[in-house]
């Protein structure tokens, strides 16, 4: 292979880079072809010497991305760096889809770590803001403690009787003098029961028909205050604490992938007879 056939390829294999740094390694190339004819040596004998200008043009390819890389350090330039190493053989090939998987996993549980975090600080925020300012109102109403709290300390106006002409009963009712209300429906198939005391903080619930009967007791009426307060912290804290692992991943990544990128280009320099 002669040096203007040796350069046509190397031109072609190095399309992808920008058009400057590409006629920048062509002048250089250009010159060592000089050296070389200056020395007593064949464009034949240099061209060989230099090996595969494809091959060569993937291994420019890899120190045109690293390089890239080191100076901006993007999601984009860290999957360019992986694609040029990959193409600098086979092995290298077979390597990078795994670490592709890896990637992308990593990317996905970064991306569930920002979600949580999210979550737990809007969920503090609000609930910070409701308690210093008022503001945003919490609709504590829909709770089902508040709603049986308020249906707890009301008047015996709020019994309720509703028959059927089945024989079906639904008795809603509040005991003025212990406080405690109950919720009771029984037709032809059972009967359910649910109740609490006005200073009881769980209820309990019972369920009977023709085969058996379930008794269920320390049934708690719905998240506390305090309760989502705590869950919006550890949302925060296994959040930021997800973020903060993928990060370190992240970062041991590309110091692996660029130590093992200089070390394959290391070994192909030596190959090739010369050390940058």
């Amino acid at each position: 292979m002669n040096q203007q056939e040796f350069i046509r390829q190397l031109q072609d294999a190095l399309v992808r880079l920008p058009q400057q740094e590409k006629q920048e390694i062509i002048a250089d190339y250009q010159e060592y072809f000089r050296d070389g004819l200056a020395a007593g040596r064949t464009e034949e004998e240099i061209a060989a010497a230099l090996g595969d200008p494809r091959q060569l043009a993937r291994e420019l390819m890899a120190r045109h991305h690293i390089a890239r890389w080191e100076d901006r350090k993007t999601v984009g330039n860290l999957f360019a760096v992986v694609g040029a190493i990959a193409g600098m053989g086979l092995l290298n090939f077979l390597l990078a889809v795994p670490f592709l998987f890896y990637l992308w996993m990593l990317t996905m549980a970064a991306l569930a770590s920002t979600g949580i975090l999210i979550g737990g600080l809007v969920l503090f925020g609000t609930l910070a803001c409701n308690e210093l300012f008022g503001w945003p109102a919490i609709h504590e109403s829909r709770d089902v403690r508040a709603i049986w709290s308020d249906f707890a300390q009301g008047g015996p106006a709020g019994n309720i009787h509703i028959r059927g002409s089945n024989g079906e009963t639904v008795d809603v009712v509040r005991e003025a003098s212990s406080g405690r209300a109950s919720i009771h429906i029984q037709s032809s198939d059972g009967t359910v029961s649910l109740e609490r005391n006005a200073s009881a903080a769980l209820g309990r619930l019972h369920i009977k028909d023709e085969t058996g009967q379930v008794d269920i007791g320390g049934l708690d009426w719905g998240p506390s205050r305090h309760g989502m307060l705590l869950t919006g912290l550890v949302l925060m804290a296994l959040g930021g604490g997800g973020l903060f692992l993928c990060y370190l991943l992240a970062r041991w990544t590309w110091r692996g992938l660029l130590a093992y990128g200089r070390y394959q280009l290391g070994l192909l320099d030596k190959a090739r007879g010369r050390d940058d």
